[in-house]
């Protein structure tokens, strides 16, 4: 079974050394006792995936899954606005080139809606450079695939914790 490009080759799979106390990876239901908590204090908090690519969804669903987050899926960006308007997530993860609608014009669509400039989007692509254009489109973060685990989960675990800052 080949790694999905979403995901480094170099990065281990998520908890598999056994010892929690140790391994930063291992999912926070072990480690802690209890699952991330979302905006509302309850629960796995709720991340929006919009990633057109399936075995590049089904990675990420499955990695944020095993660390207690609440995971929803949108396979473009129209269907990302969509699910964003009625799932209220903690945090988005906007691949920025998928069809119908790329992840450039839903993350501007959603910061045009008062309910979504404190919502965190992180930018994940494969374009290399892409850093200005994703930040100047609404994005809070960018990472670039293939992903590295352990970053990515440390970015997505920063994210959920402190949010996106109140607009000056």
């Amino acid at each position: 079974m080949s790694i999905p490009a979403v995901m480094s080759p170099n990065a281990p799979a998520a908890g598999l050394s056994g010892e929690p106390d140790r391994d930063p990876i291992t999912p926070p239901t072990v480690r802690m006792g209890t699952p991330p908590f979302g905006a509302d204090g309850h629960g796995g908090a709720t991340i929006l995936i919009a990633e057109d690519h399936e075995d590049s969804r089904d990675a990420l669903r499955t990695l944020l899954d095993a660390f207690g987050y609440r995971v929803h899926v949108a396979v473009n960006g129209r269907e990302a606005v969509e699910r964003a308007r009625a799932l209220a997530p903690d945090l988005i993860l906007m691949d920025m080139m998928m069809p119908e609608v790329d992840g450039f014009e839903a993350t501007r669509t959603l910061r045009a809606d008062p309910e979504f400039r404190q919502v965190p989007i992180i930018a994940l692509t494969a374009m290399e450079g892409a850093r200005e254009q994703v930040m100047a489109a609404g994005c809070d973060d960018f990472m670039c695939k293939p992903l590295d685990v352990r970053a990515f989960l440390d970015r997505v675990r920063t994210w959920i914790e402190s949010g996106r800052p109140a607009a000056s």
